[in-house]
């Protein structure tokens, strides 16, 4: 039973060194929108906003929506948001700021 639970314990660390959170920012509609986007490898695995002054009601839906396209096609080459365009924008361009894409 020790010998699995050092296993379980060896691969559950190798999988988190594995892990990478790298940081970006972008101009959103109010001010600077400030990303950590969490790498597996050149997988993107996640993406969280550490900071944003644009409107709450539209930019966190658009944001959500953003976030679960980039994630699905690996990929920042996905339509803006409509009504939340320059949140998009700036969202965008601080996750290819992060993965340096």
């Amino acid at each position: 039973m020790k010998k699995l639970m050092m296993s379980i314990l060896i691969v559950l660390s190798a999988v988190t060194f594995a892990s990478e959170v790298k940081e970006g920012t972008g101009l959103g509609y109010a001010d600077d929108i400030k990303v950590a986007v969490t790498m597996d490898g050149d997988k993107i695995v996640a993406i969280e906003v550490k900071e944003s002054s644009d409107t709450p009601g539209i930019a966190n839906p658009a944001i959500e929506q953003l976030t679960k396209k980039i994630i699905e096609t690996q990929s920042t080459k996905v339509d803006t948001i409509a009504g939340a365009t320059y949140t998009s924008e700036g969202f965008l361009e601080a996750v290819n700021n992060a993965t340096g894409k």
